[in-house]
C-alpha cells in the first residue's frame, strides 16, 4: 500500500493534534473561557471525537473496513459509557445541570454533607472546594445535585449562637445583653429567640444578618466573644445552674472572670484576616472572576452612554459628558495590558502549592483599578440620566 494514500489521514491527525495544542494554549495562556472550565473540556472532547472520525474516514481502506472500525470504536465507547454510567455520565449530566440552574459561583460559600468551604473551580465532572482547613476538596457533580446544597448568598447570611442561662435571671436583661452583642458585631435585624425551656436552664438563640460574608468565619467567632463580654459586663453568669465545685465559696460568690483595667486591654487587629489564610485560592479565584466580568462590561456600557449622550440637547452638557467619556476610554485602554498580564499567569487554582506563582500584589492592584473604573462609569451614567430627565 502506497504511503501517499495515508497522507489525508496523516493530515487529519496533525490537524487534530494542532487544534488540541492551540486550544490548550488559548485556555492556559489567553484564558479563553477561563471561567467556564466545563466548556473547555467539552471543546477538547468534540475536537478529539471529530478528529478520530476524520482519520477513520480518510484511511485508504474499503467502506466495509471503515464501517467495521467505526462499529468497533462505537462498541468501545458504548462499553466505557456502560461501565462508567454511574460515574462519568452521571457526573457529566450533573455538571450540565449545575451550569443551567447556576446555584453557586466561584468564591461562594457552600455546605453539603458536612463539607463546608468556598468554591475555587467548577469542572465538567467535579467541583473543587477549599475547606476551612485550607485543603482542596473534590466533590463529584452528581453529589451536588442529588443532595441538599446550602449556598451562602453574597447579599448576606444569618449567623447565630446559643447560650443556656438560669431561670433566676431576668429574660429582659438577657435579651438586652444579647442584642447589644449582635449590634457590636455589626449584625443587622438582630433577634433573640427562646429555643428550649429545660429542667434547669433556658436556651436562648441570638442572631442577625451579616452583610459582609467575606469575613464570615471571623464574624462568627467575634459574635461569640461579644456575647460573653456583654453578658459578663451585665453581671450575668454564663454557667449551668447545676454547676458544682469541690471548693467552698461564700454565698455572694459570682462566677465571673476578674475585671481587667481598660488601659491594660489592647485590642490587636490582625494584619491578615483568618479567611485570607483559609480560603486563599478561593479568594484569588473570585478576585480574578470579578476582574474579568467587570472589565468585559465596561466597553458595552460606554457605547450605550455614547448613544444616550447624542440625545442630550444642551451642547455644553453634551460636550462635557463627551470629555468624561473620552477619559473613560483612555482608562479602559490602560487597563487592558494589566488584565492581559493576569491571563498569562499560571493557573492559581492548581492543587500543588509548589507550582503556584501568582503575582497577588499585581492582581489586587488590577482589581482595585477595575472597581474604581466601574465606579467612574456609574458616575457618568448618573449624570447622563440626570441630563435626560431635565429635558423631559
Amino acid at each position: 500500500m502506497d504511503i501517499e494514500q495515508f497522507i489525508p489521514s496523516i493530515i487529519s491527525l496533525i490537524v487534530t493534534l494542532s487544534l488540541v495544542l492551540l486550544f490548550d494554549f488559548l485556555f492556559r495562556k489567553r484564558k479563553l473561557f477561563s471561567r467556564e472550565k466545563m466548556i473547555q473540556q467539552i471543546i477538547f472532547v468534540v475536537i478529539l471525537v471529530t478528529g478520530i472520525l476524520f482519520i477513520i474516514f480518510t484511511l485508504p481502506i474499503t467502506v466495509e473496513d471503515k464501517n467495521l472500525i467505526l462499529t468497533f470504536v462505537g462498541l468501545i465507547i458504548g462499553a466505557i459509557i456502560t461501565f462508567s454510567s454511574t460515574t462519568f455520565v452521571a457526573n457529566a449530566m450533573a455538571g450540565i445541570m449545575l451550569r443551567l440552574i447556576n446555584p453557586f459561583r466561584v468564591g461562594d460559600y457552600i455546605k453539603i454533607d458536612g463539607t463546608f468551604g468556598r468554591v475555587t473551580e467548577m469542572y465538567f465532572l467535579h467541583t473543587q472546594v477549599q475547606s476551612m482547613d485550607r485543603d482542596l476538596i473534590t466533590i463529584p457533580n452528581i453529589k451536588l445535585v442529588s443532595n441538599p446544597l446550602k449556598t451562602i448568598r453574597s447579599s448576606g447570611t444569618i449567623i447565630t449562637t446559643t447560650v443556656s442561662l438560669g431561670y433566676d435571671i431576668s429574660r429582659k436583661e438577657i435579651e438586652k445583653g444579647l442584642l447589644k452583642a449582635a449590634e457590636i458585631t455589626g449584625l443587622e435585624n438582630s433577634f433573640v429567640h427562646v429555643e428550649k425551656l429545660g429542667d434547669f436552664s433556658i436556651t436562648y438563640k441570638v442572631g442577625g444578618l451579616l452583610k459582609d460574608i467575606e469575613s464570615l468565619i471571623t464574624a462568627r467567632s467575634d459574635f461569640k466573644k461579644n456575647v460573653m463580654d456583654t453578658l459578663h459586663d451585665s453581671k450575668i453568669e454564663i454557667v449551668s445552674p447545676t454547676y458544682m465545685n469541690q471548693r467552698v465559696f461564700s454565698e455572694d460568690y459570682v462566677c465571673l472572670p476578674p475585671k481587667e483595667p481598660k488601659h491594660d486591654i489592647i485590642e490587636i487587629e490582625p494584619e491578615i484576616k483568618t479567611e485570607e489564610i483559609i480560603f486563599d485560592k478561593a479568594i484569588t479565584a473570585q478576585m480574578l472572576d470579578r476582574i474579568y466580568i467587570t472589565a468585559e462590561t465596561l466597553a458595552p456600557r460606554r457605547k450605550e452612554m455614547e448613544e444616550n449622550i447624542k440625545q442630550i440637547v444642551d451642547e455644553n452638557t453634551r460636550n462635557d459628558l463627551k470629555k468624561q467619556l473620552a477619559q473613560l476610554t483612555i482608562k479602559e485602554k490602560e487597563i487592558k495590558p494589566l488584565i492581559q498580564e493576569l491571563k498569562t499567569l499560571p493557573d492559581i487554582t492548581a492543587k500543588s502549592d509548589e507550582n503556584k506563582d501568582v503575582d497577588v500584589e499585581g492582581m489586587v492592584k488590577t482589581d482595585k483599578y477595575v472597581v474604581e473604573l466601574a465606579e467612574l462609569h456609574i458616575d457618568v451614567e448618573k449624570k447622563i440620566d440626570q441630563a435626560l430627565e431635565k429635558q423631559q
